[in-house]
C-alpha cells in the first residue's frame, strides 16, 4: 500500500493532467472540433475515475503541506475551467435548440427538459439509428 505522501503526489499528477485536458477541451469548444471534444471527454473521464480512486485511498488524511497546498489550488483552478467549459457547452445547446426551432417549429424540439435528444415519431432518438 503506498503512503499518504505518495498517493497525493499521484494526485497531484493526475489533477495537472486533468487541468491540461480541460485547458485543451475549452479550445476544442472554442474550434468546434467536435470529432476531438469526444476523445477530450473520453480523457476527462478516466482522470476523474483516478482521482476519486486516490482520494479513496487518501481517505481523508492530509499529506505534506506544500502538497496540499497546491493540491487545493489546482482543484480550484480546475473548477473554474470546468464552469467555464460548461457554460460554453450550455450555450452552444442552447444555440441548437433555439436554431431547431426556428428550422422546425416550437413543438418539435430537439432536446427534452433533461437536455437529452427527443424521440422522433418512428421512437428513435434523432440522429440514432
Amino acid at each position: 500500500m503506498s503512503s499518504v505522501a505518495e498517493i497525493v503526489s499521484q494526485q497531484l499528477a493526475r489533477l495537472e493532467a486533468l487541468r491540461q485536458v480541460l485547458q485543451m477541451e475549452s479550445e476544442t469548444l472554442i474550434s468546434s472540433d467536435w470529432v476531438r471534444v469526444q476523445g477530450v471527454a473520453a480523457q476527462k473521464l478516466q482522470l476523474f475515475r483516478e482521482i476519486s480512486a486516490l482520494e479513496s485511498q487518501r481517505r481523508g488524511q492530509s499529506g505534506p503541506p506544500e502538497e496540499m497546498r497546491r493540491r487545493h489550488l489546482l482543484l480550484q483552478e480546475i473548477a473554474q475551467i470546468n464552469r467555464r467549459n460548461g457554460a460554453s457547452i450550455q450555450a452552444l445547446g442552447r444555440f441548437q435548440q433555439e436554431a431547431w426551432q426556428m428550422l422546425f417549429g416550437p413543438e418539435n424540439k430537439l432536446y427534452d427538459d433533461g437536455g437529452q435528444m427527443e424521440k422522433g415519431k418512428n421512437g428513435h432518438r434523432l440522429g440514432s439509428a
